[in-house]
């Protein structure tokens, strides 16, 4: 955005496949942008020999004077590539020593593909800011595994947060007709979809009569009915902006259209408290922004709003 011009087109992405729940769905700007200028984004690539097949992208690239991205890298390609238009993920985010972590969705098929580590979808990984491989990701030196999978088991991840206090990775991620979590990811852990899970068919019928297994993980909370989660910020323990909630998680709904408070001790979910919920917008994202405030993205109509302590 420019304060004269009004808002900018940028060039130069590749080419996008926006059928169905893809499109460009992610832009992050390195921890040290003012010094690499790095932009990194997430968006539904086209397969090179059917290009009825599509899953995720993750880029990076620099801004010219022109607007244009130039420089563009290739940090990470999801394969296998299916005909499938949804679970997609594509949420990314950074840690303290620059490694990004980023999700896949299980892209509609849970039976092929969350369970088995041969492929990328259904999986949170990590990689080096560069895109290689960091030596101490659980899955390295495996035979037939791709080795940027740091958790497994998952469905469609749509929030990532680093915890302000603990550093550990957060996650939520869409349930079937209910069964939406919320997850501390752990290395190398297995989240359990389908196996288990607190949800059923969108028909109504059952996949699975288990919500809990030997080896896989819980959630720290799960909803009932589902919420559709998207977008995920934790607020500062030592915000002076909203003192009173002071290292809150916030979530938005795209199913009931608020943003959700949520009040934590440790790892668990204390209170719930429904935000902006008389706007009648789905919630797609919330950002904590440099100055301390909550930003929140909504669509229908396509807003950003600046929540202001009363």
């Amino acid at each position: 955005y420019n304060p004269v011009k009004g808002m900018q087109k940028i060039t130069g992405l590749p080419a996008v496949n926006s059928e169905g729940q893809g499109g460009l769905m992610e832009v992050k700007l390195h921890p040290d942008y003012e010094i690499n200028g790095w932009i990194y984004i997430g968006y539904t690539y086209i397969d090179e020999d059917n290009s009825y097949l599509t899953n995720t992208a993750y880029i990076r690239a620099k801004l010219s004077p022109q607007n244009s991205l130039t420089n563009i890298e290739l940090i990470n390609k999801a394969t296998p590539t299916v005909s499938t238009r949804r679970h997609y993920g594509t949420r990314l985010i950074f840690d303290d020593a620059n490694h990004i972590y980023f999700s896949n969705g299980e892209r509609g098929r849970r039976d092929d593909f969350p369970q088995k580590l041969d492929n990328s979808n259904g999986k949170i990984h990590r990689l080096n800011d560069d895109g290689t491989v960091p030596a101490d990701n659980p899955f390295v030196g495996q035979q037939g595994v791709v080795e940027s999978i740091y958790s497994y088991g998952h469905r469609n991840p749509q929030g990532l947060a680093m915890h302000p206090t603990t550093g550990v990775l957060w996650e939520h991620e869409h349930g079937p007709r209910g069964g939406d979590e919320i997850n501390v990811i752990k290395k190398g852990a297995n989240y359990g979809w389908p196996i288990i899970s607190y949800g059923i068919n969108y028909s109504g019928t059952k996949f699975t009569d288990m919500t809990a297994k030997e080896g896989m993980e819980q959630p720290i909370h799960y909803y009932k009915p589902s919420i559709a989660p998207c977008g995920m910020a934790f607020l500062d323990p030592n915000s002076t902006v909203y003192p009173e909630w002071k290292g809150n998680l916030f979530i938005g709904s795209l199913s009931f259209g608020y943003l959700e408070r949520v009040e934590l001790k440790d790892d668990q979910v204390l209170y719930q408290e429904r935000l902006l919920k008389d706007l009648d917008s789905r919630v797609r994202d919330v950002k904590v922004g440099p100055d301390g405030y909550l930003y929140v993205s909504l669509e229908g109509p396509g807003r950003i709003i600046k929540m202001l302590p009363e």
